[in-house]
């Protein structure tokens, strides 16, 4: 049997066009011509024909169909998985576009008179959250503001304002106005996230995107305000304990390290979870970058070290923001004295050796 291109492609539903592309390619080459040269298409061909649909149908690249009718690299199983994956990918966009419209329609629901700045507006912020976030991660914050009503922005809004206000009036970090407004800014962000892995993430996020900034109004100069702010309500719980200068590094080491701190709690509580003993290597890691940060936070002065573990026993504030616990403070303690004893067999074992 042989076909011409015209009833080849009646058959099975192709265009003329796609035949020619593919003899053009090599992908699928007439067996035969007629004396007027037209296209031929044998039994033969049209066998492979189908395969190629079928093989189409998976999603593959006439280069892959290719490969794979040809034998060459024809590693099916390989291309199968990566097909799979890549549907995997596009259901998880579509659950993500899916989950994302029906926020905004909720949202939009809950306005009365619902505008265009207010819809770009919010669907920015979605975007903005897709590119910092995993969808779980996504999946567990909307849990977290539905636990909360939806109070996220109707809380922080007079917080945010607040700061402005002192910002404007040029209040310094260290005044009790601020320093109120930190605390009370600290405990709300801790309450409505109490996921310090995620918090720091939102944080960098905001610290990352200006567009961001602009919409919630919560900019650069605001969050060193309310850094400098928060350092200065520990600042005043350490010097009754601390002499000056035994406080001189810690003003500055405390805000030029605070994103480091915070993400140093988060990768800790993140071994915490997963069941890992404070002597493991990967919570070992993380302490080495914690003792480093505290070193350098007390200016190495171990009598004043020393103090400021007691000071911890005593004052929780402290632990305030950042997700520093009782729990988390307590695992660290038992991973730097095997740290440090580490440290000092590793010592014994090079002072021997020499």
């Amino acid at each position: 049997m042989q076909l011409k291109i015209g009833e080849l492609a009646s058959r099975t539903g192709l265009t003329i066009r796609t035949l020619h592309h593919y003899d053009k390619i090599g992908l699928l080459k007439p067996s035969a011509r007629s004396e007027a040269g037209y296209r031929l298409y044998e039994s033969a061909d049209i066998k492979r024909l189908h395969r190629i649909q079928a093989l189409r149908r998976l999603d593959l690249s006439l280069a892959e169909v290719a490969d794979v009718i040809n034998g060459e690299n024809a590693d099916l199983q390989s291309v199968i998985e990566q097909q799979i994956s890549s549907l995997q990918q596009q259901i998880a966009h579509s659950v993500e576009l899916h989950d994302r419209l029906q926020e905004l329609a909720i949202l939009l629901k809950s306005k009365q008179e619902p505008n265009l700045e207010y819809w770009l507006s919010t669907l920015e912020m979605m975007s903005l959250i897709g590119k910092y976030f995993s969808s779980d991660e996504i999946t567990h914050m909307r849990e977290l503001e539905q636990e909360q009503h939806g109070k996220l922005d109707v809380t922080m809004r007079p917080l945010i304002e607040a700061a402005r206000a002192l910002l404007d009036n040029k209040v310094p970090p260290s005044d009790a106005r601020a320093m109120a407004m930190s605390r009370q800014w600290i405990a709300t962000m801790g309450r409505l996230m109490p996921d310090a892995r995620l918090l720091n993430k939102f944080s960098q996020m905001h610290r990352n995107e200006p567009s961001l900034q602009s919409l919630s109004g919560v900019d650069d100069e605001m969050m060193d305000y309310i850094t400098l702010s928060s350092i200065e309500v520990r600042y005043a719980i350490y010097r009754k304990y601390l002499s000056e200068e035994e406080l001189q590094y810690f003003r500055v080491s405390f805000f030029k390290n605070a994103n480091a701190w915070t993400q140093v709690f988060s990768d800790l509580r993140q071994k915490m979870a997963q069941g890992l003993p404070p002597e493991h290597p990967e919570s070992q890691a993380i302490l080495v970058r914690w003792r480093v940060l505290f070193m350098e936070a007390w200016g190495h002065h171990l009598p004043t070290i020393i103090k400021v573990r007691a000071i911890h026993e005593k004052e929780p504030e402290l632990g305030m923001g950042g997700g520093l616990t009782t729990a988390l403070l307590r695992y660290a303690r038992e991973g730097l004295v095997i740290l440090d004893q580490n440290n000092h067999q590793s010592k014994n074992t090079t002072t021997r050796k020499k």
